[in-house]
């Protein structure tokens, strides 16, 4: 349970970081837009921000029990289905409709939850739809549980 709550702490502050590099990105976009369309730069800035999240979980106890290493951030996940489901109860769009991320006023919510994401979507042309953004619940949960295993592999073996 502890690790749960730390999770969704580092996720606030990924989310928050993220934030930050969106609106220097936005800020700076004209002088910077020619380096951040090249692949090589997508792929650096996108892989950075999934890091963040399997360094995270490296954070996190590894006194819990081994197979609930991919329930850590269950909180992050489970906060960002209720959100999600909230959202598209209220719009009522289509699962597979594309929505655009500058006009969509009730998702903007479920945006900025998960604002590294977003960013990732943005760098790679990912569309914005509603079944791959409840997909995306999943990820932050995944990668974290992911650095604890990596966590308790690197502990194992000294």
């Amino acid at each position: 349970m502890k690790n749960n709550f730390k999770a969704l702490l580092m996720h606030f502050i990924i989310v928050a970081l993220s934030f930050i590099f969106l609106v220097i990105f936005v800020a700076t976009g004209p002088k910077t837009g020619k380096y951040t369309t090249n692949i090589i730069s997508r792929v650096f800035i996108g892989s950075m921000f999934i890091l963040a999240y399997i360094f995270s979980g490296t954070l996190l106890d590894r006194d819990a029990n081994q197979k609930y290493d991919f329930f850590v951030g269950i909180f992050v996940g489970i906060i960002g289905i209720v959100l999600w489901f909230y959202i598209f109860s209220k719009t009522r769009v289509n699962l597979i409709e594309v929505i655009p991320k500058e006009l969509s006023g009730p998702w903007i919510l479920v945006n900025i939850y998960y604002t590294p994401f977003v960013l990732i979507d943005f760098l790679f042309g990912l569309p914005n739809i509603p079944i791959l953004s409840l997909a995306t619940n999943l990820i932050p949960t995944l990668l974290m549980g992911l650095g604890l295993k990596y966590k308790r592999l690197k502990y194992k073996n000294n």
